[in-house]
């Protein structure tokens, strides 16, 4: 879009999810992150804001009993996920990456809220999370004066519960930096893909139908050009003992409409190797593991009764080989 504006000497007045002046799909600036805000949301002294809502994301004061905060489930070093299957024993759901989070129009496995914002109430709110109310975090937000401050100098309004949930919203904004092997290569700064990781792209792209869900550049399921939606599929996902389908409902539990049983919003990919164990519940422990489920057709292809499926496919008859290249291509997807 850069080089048409320069050829043709004009400059669009607006922009839309794609940004103005990117020069690959694979770089920061390729999306409109603006696009992507919350409509409430506030970008004057964005660097400050940011810096608050880290600090805010990593404190303990916030829970109910001083005993959790955002860090303790989303670990830095492990893509802001925790390597367990679910947090504690009363979890159910695989805790899921925030880097790249931002590029979303739903949040939550099933969707059920729409912006960053808006999840973390729901986290706030959660009996097994922080087990607390947005006015409980409101005051011991204010009972600290550095973040007294902070507040009063980076927002000129009273929206105090919304301000912090801006904050953090906007510190997880920052957990995008397409640093990978892969976004490196596809912008010509290396040169270093193996025979293998080609290959697996390709076959991402093509016999393996994976970008049919998971589409690039963010390999989620925020669906490209406009980016408007962000899909959510049923692939039959099996219970621990993989002997059945799993007993969570995913969208279902929101509306009980039964078209959406079993159906959960599409992740990104992104940083996938740092991200084990796999699927909402944690089942699969590695990406072979993974890409067989896929292979055999999912739940479908495993035996279940899912009538709903949205797997384009029965089976995918890859091999062996094909399986590692699929699964050393995934690996290039790491910051």
């Amino acid at each position: 879009m850069l080089a048409v504006q320069n050829d043709w000497k004009v400059r669009f007045p607006f922009e839309m999810a794609l940004s103005n002046t990117m020069s690959s799909l694979f770089d920061a600036s390729a999306l409109n992150m603006e696009h992507f805000y919350d409509r409430q949301n506030d970008t004057s002294q964005l660097k400050a804001k940011e810096a608050l809502g880290k600090d805010l994301f990593n404190d303990v004061s916030l829970s109910k009993n001083y005993d959790m905060s955002c860090a303790s489930c989303h670990i830095e070093r492990l893509a802001f996920t925790d390597g367990k299957r679910v947090f504690d024993q009363r979890q159910i759901r695989n805790t899921p990456t925030l880097t790249y989070a931002a590029y979303q129009k739903a949040f939550f496995m099933d969707s059920r809220a729409g912006s960053l914002e808006g999840q973390v109430i729901g986290v706030v709110k959660n009996h097994v999370e922080f087990n607390t109310s947005l006015d409980t975090l409101v005051t011991r937000v204010l009972k600290n004066s550095s973040y007294r401050v902070r507040m009063d100098t980076l927002y000129q309004n009273k929206r105090i519960s919304y301000n912090i949930r801006h904050a953090i919203a906007s510190y997880i904004r920052t957990l995008n930096t397409f640093n990978s092997k892969f976004d490196k290569n596809l912008r010509g700064e290396e040169h270093n893909l193996t025979s293998s990781e080609r290959k697996g792209f390709n076959l991402f792209m093509g016999k393996a139908l994976c970008a049919t869900c998971h589409f690039p550049p963010l390999f989620n399921g925020t669906v490209p050009p406009n980016y408007s939606d962000t899909e959510m599929e049923a692939i039959g996902t099996p219970n621990l003992a993989q002997n059945k389908l799993s007993d969570d409902l995913g969208r279902f539990q929101l509306f009980k409409t039964n078209e959406r049983k079993h159906f959960f919003k599409t992740p990104t990919i992104r940083n996938i190797a740092k991200t084990a164990p796999y699927m909402h519940n944690g089942t699969y422990k590695n990406l072979k593991e993974v890409v067989d489920f896929y292979n055999k057709g999912g739940g479908i292809g495993l035996g279940f009764y899912l009538n709903n499926q949205t797997l384009p496919f029965n089976n995918l008859m890859l091999s062996d080989t094909e399986v590692n290249n699929l699964v050393s291509f995934m690996q290039t997807l790491t910051d």
